[in-house]
């Protein structure tokens, strides 16, 4: 008991000094240290005392005219009439009121202080999509989409391309319906710009949207669209983010770019360019990088959303894939179209999502276009589960 009495003293509610205990304190009569201690446990007892002790009449003498007025106002006896003690309760009214205005729009603006604040604070521990770029891992090398597969699907439809372009000069029919113009337009990449040409999916397709072909260049075997009759604005490269090319695999170019630290400018198809060959090299955290960049100047930009769609493939990431192929064509550039629809058919594979596997390989073998028999394989391969 006497151990709480204790506790209660020292972290309990502290009393405030009452009139008689500040009047017999000025005249000594009264018990000296509790007066004392009692005006030093808050700031208003000890100011109370101190304010009190400096003048030379009494509390009571100097509060009898705050005291008169409080009871008229509370009795509502300061005017015959009342009203006197409506004026007070006016002004009393709008006194709260003012107060309540001033906490209300005091805390908002706090509030969207640390709100500001915090969205700031963040922004600078959370890494930027380049910066993340270095904590992913690579997918077992069997499952990645390298250089090596596209350049050899290129391969074969450039060379079924030009066999049916053999076939239509000796006059035989040919069996399938493809528009030609835009399979010879995919073939020739020193055609003169505009760069732009029409095409279209083969007939055998339920789909009534037309996706042009843009003419195409190859660059380190990859295909690309031909932007540069479009890209006036130059790649801003922050060199600081571009960390990690292996001194092995870093070129001339590569060390003449990073003599100098910080953001500069670099033409948009010599950065698409070493891009590609970066990607070629199977280096997919750099190359992924770049694209990134060039995205950032180009959002729409086809060549950077496709392969670097096929980056975080890779890397494991396929949930990001999924939005950069589906960047990666347009009705204006459908040239990646096809290929986009089957790597995203193979990312919600990997992700055990048959059911959106499964849409993008029905809709793949119903055009019948390069993939689709890679696509009904695939396709028995998840229904078997």
């Amino acid at each position: 008991m006497i151990f709480l009495n204790l506790l209660n003293r020292i972290f309990g509610p502290k009393k405030p000094l009452h009139r008689q205990e500040i009047d017999d304190y000025k005249k000594g009569t009264g018990n000296t240290h509790d007066i004392e201690e009692k005006a030093a446990d808050t700031d208003l007892n000890s100011e109370a005392l101190e304010g009190w002790t400096s003048v030379d009449f009494s509390v009571k003498d100097g509060m009898t005219n705050v005291d008169k007025k409080m009871n008229n106002f509370l009795s509502g006896q300061s005017n015959p009439r009342n009203g006197g003690n409506k004026g007070m309760i006016l002004s009393f009214a709008l006194f709260v009121i003012t107060m309540l205005v001033l906490i209300i729009f005091t805390y908002q603006g706090n509030k969207v202080v640390d709100e500001q604040t915090i969205v700031q604070a963040e922004k600078m521990e959370q890494p930027s999509k380049i910066e993340e770029v270095d904590l992913y891992t690579e997918i077992p090398r069997e499952k990645q989409i390298t250089s090596t597969e596209l350049k050899k699907a290129d391969e074969i439809k450039n060379n079924n391309i030009i066999n049916e372009k053999q076939l239509k000069e000796s006059g035989t029919p040919i069996k399938d319906d493809v528009d030609q113009t835009n399979a010879l337009n995919s073939v020739d990449v020193d055609l003169e710009l505009p760069i732009q040409s029409s095409g279209k999916i083969s007939n055998r397709s339920n789909n009534t949207l037309v996706y042009n072909q843009a003419k195409e260049v190859y660059l380190h075997s990859l295909k690309n669209v031909d932007y540069r009759a479009y890209r006036d604005r130059p790649i801003k490269v922050d060199h600081n983010l571009e960390i990690g090319i292996p001194a092995n695999m870093a070129t001339e170019n590569d060390q003449q770019e990073f003599i100098q630290s910080g953001v500069h400018e670099i033409a948009y198809i010599d950065y698409l360019t070493r891009s590609a060959e970066i990607f070629s090299q199977g280096n997919y955290k750099t190359a992924l990088k770049r694209y990134l960049t060039i995205l950032d100047t180009y959002p729409d930009d086809v060549n950077a959303n496709f392969y670097g769609g096929l980056c975080y493939f890779n890397l494991g990431q396929f949930d990001q894939s999924h939005q950069l192929f589906r960047n990666a064509y347009s009705l204006g550039y459908g040239n990646f179209r096809e290929e986009a629809m089957w790597f995203s058919a193979r990312a919600n594979y990997e992700e055990k999502n048959d059911l959106k596997a499964k849409y993008f390989l029905k809709k793949i073998i119903n055009e019948g276009g390069f993939y689709s028999e890679q696509a009904k394989e695939l396709l028995e391969t998840i229904e078997k589960k």
